[in-house]
Order: structure tokens, then C-alpha cells, then sequence
């Protein structure tokens, strides 16, 4: 029975049929996500900053929209999907010059891409841990919590998945030969050899860098979402009087949990591959053969990591008055530059008719 099934898979994931899907994944649904989120988290940078950075929360945010952004131009580079464009993650067809351009390029934007995406899956765990500090410590929160500590923060996390991301790039090397077969030059990115000899503490290396992405941020997330929550609850049974600030605080909160829910959900999506079979799906960084269900699954979560990126502006939108308000007021101002003056209007109208 098992092996019935997994015949009806691959006679439904054939080649042509994965290729179509993946097509339609990689050149039309990913790329119209990614412009959105782009768009979004170019307002949203704008907005938050209007608010002012002197509050912790929207350093947090500007930070988390401007990682966003990196990721999702990153993500959809030419030299990034060129390569995943074919099936044996090769560049057919240019010069030798050209395919070690696109190499550079590539390993540029790989380790942009999984540096600043990897940034942008820890963020909510840093804004869980700055609600917690807020609802829980309310009197002493900013001391706690300062600009510059924020900052500091957000540098060093930055220097840390950058140069972690550095390192794996040396995992792969490259090599442009002619195929007499093809009859054409070809561009392949291979295990390096330093890769081959340290397989070992490679493997180690995968485990930790799990746990510090996929594991360990969605659990404090998770945990610390459920803390604010229950705490948020209780303060509101007591009716406790509520000044204009402790409103503020609240409108902030709600603003950030619903951010935290969107990453659980996304987080939840991305750790599956953890749990079921490889031949299925696998984001092993030293995976090299994938099946046609691994494929289509990698993309599918990358649309996923994607659609992530760029709902946070929605989310905004929806739960923060504020973050609306100061929008529509920048969208009008907007309106209002690019709509032509009348009284312009009358005097060149003027000047044209004496002349």
C-alpha cells in the first residue's frame, strides 16, 4: 500500500509537472508578494518613524520592516533565481567571466538572504521580551529598556547571523568548464572541499543553528505571548484606572502580539520540514538531491517565509489607529504635492495668452 502511494505521488510530481508548479511559484506568486511586502514595509518604515524612535517597541519595528525588506529583494535576485531556475543548480550557457559574476552575486545575496531572514524569524522574540519587560515591570521598564541598548542589541544579532552566513560560503565552491555534451559552457556551485572534510562538525554546527532559529525563538515567543496575555487579562478584571499612557501601552501591545501570532503561524509552517521525512521535504543545508516533493516543498516555504515578510504593514493597518491615522495623513499630503496648483495653473495660462 505504501509503495502504491508513493507511485501515485510520483507519477502526479513528475518533472513537468513540478516544474510548471514551481514556475508558477518562483516568476508570478512570489515575486507579486514580495513587491507588496517591499511597498508595505516601506511605509510602515515611514509611519514608525514619524512616530519617533525614542520608544523601544518601534525601533524593534522599523528594524523588523527594514530586515523585511532586505529579505524579500534578497530572496528575489537574479543570480538566486537563475541558479534554483534549472534542476541541477547550474548556469548554462554564459561565459566564463559571466558565470563567476553570477557566483559572487549569488553567494552575496544567499548570505544576505539567510542572514537577514534568520534576523527577521528572531525579531518577535526580542519584541516579546521588550512586552514582557513593559507589562511586568511597568516602573522600572525605562531603565530596563533604553534606545541605545536596543540598538547594541539589534547590531549584534546582525554581526552574529552575518558572520555565521559567512561561513557557510565556504562551504561551496565553483567551477566553469565547456560540455561537450550540451555544447555549451557550465557554471557549477559545488560542496568545496573544505565541506568534504568537515562533514562532522558541519552536522553539529546545522544542530545548533536550528536550535538558535526554527526552535528556541518560537517557544519564548509562544510562551511569553501567553505570560502578556494572562497578565492583560487580569489587569483588565481589576479595572484598575487607565491614563492616557497605559492606553498607549495597551494599543501597542495588541499591535505587537498580533505581529507575534502572524511569526508563531509562520515559524509553525517552517519547522515541518524538521518532523516528517526527508524525501518530502528537507531544508538541510547540505541537502544536494532533493525529490520533486522536496522541491516543491522548498518553495512553497519560501511563499510562506514571503508572505511573513510582508503582512506585518496589513497588520498594522488593522489593529493600530495611530499607525492609520498617520498614514492616511502622509497619503493625502502625498495627494495633495502631486495634484496641480490652480492658481499655477491661471498664470501660466496667463503668460501663454500675452504671449
Amino acid at each position: 500500500m505504501m509503495n502504491k502511494t508513493l507511485t501515485l505521488a510520483d507519477e502526479i510530481l513528475n518533472d513537468q509537472n513540478t516544474w510548471l508548479a514551481m514556475k508558477i511559484l518562483m516568476f508570478g506568486i512570489t515575486p507579486a508578494i514580495s513587491i507588496f511586502g517591499v511597498v508595505g514595509n516601506v511605509l510602515s518604515i515611514v509611519v514608525l518613524v514619524k512616530h519617533g524612535m525614542s520608544k523601544c517597541s518601534n525601533i524593534l519595528l522599523v528594524t523588523l520592516a527594514f530586515c523585511d525588506i532586505i529579505f524579500l529583494i534578497s530572496f528575489n535576485s537574479v543570480p538566486k533565481i537563475i541558479y534554483e531556475a534549472v534542476w541541477n543548480r547550474e548556469y548554462v550557457g554564459y561565459s566564463k567571466s559571466a558565470c563567476e559574476a553570477l557566483f559572487v552575486l549569488f553567494t552575496f545575496f544567499t548570505a544576505l538572504d539567510y542572514s537577514i531572514g534568520l534576523m527577521s524569524l528572531m525579531l518577535p522574540m526580542f519584541i516579546t521580551a521588550e512586552r514582557l519587560v513593559v507589562i511586568f515591570f511597568p516602573f522600572h521598564s525605562s531603565r530596563i529598556l533604553t534606545p541605545k541598548k536596543t540598538w547594541v542589541t539589534i547590531i549584534g544579532v546582525a554581526v552574529y547571523w552575518l558572520s555565521l552566513c559567512v561561513y557557510i560560503s565556504f562551504w561551496q565552491d565553483f567551477e566553469c568548464a565547456f560540455d561537450p555534451i550540451r555544447n555549451t559552457s557550465l557554471g557549477l556551485i559545488k560542496r568545496s572541499i573544505y565541506f568534504i572534510n568537515n562533514r562532522s562538525s558541519i552536522a553539529i554546527f546545522q544542530e545548533v543553528f536550528l536550535y538558535a532559529c526554527i526552535y528556541t525563538p518560537p517557544i519564548f515567543t509562544l510562551i511569553g505571548c501567553i505570560a502578556i496575555f494572562i497578565q492583560i487579562q487580569i489587569t483588565s478584571i481589576k479595572r484598575k484606572k487607565m491614563t492616557s499612557s497605559v492606553r498607549s501601552t495597551s494599543r501597542t501591545t495588541k499591535t505587537l502580539l498580533a505581529v507575534c501570532a502572524v511569526y508563531l503561524v509562520t515559524a509553525t509552517l517552517l519547522a515541518i520540514p524538521m518532523y516528517i521525512s526527508e524525501e518530502y521535504a528537507s531544508y538541510s543545508l547540505t541537502d544536494d538531491n532533493p525529490t520533486n516533493i522536496g522541491r516543491l516543498f522548498y518553495q512553497l516555504m519560501n511563499t510562506v517565509s514571503c508572505i511573513n515578510s510582508s503582512c506585518n504593514f496589513i497588520i498594522y493597518v488593522g489593529v493600530n489607529k495611530q499607525f492609520r491615522g498617520t498614514l492616511i495623513k502622509l497619503l493625502q499630503v502625498c495627494c495633495e504635492r502631486l495634484q496641480p496648483r490652480p492658481d499655477l495653473l491661471t498664470k501660466t495660462f496667463s503668460k501663454s495668452k500675452i504671449v
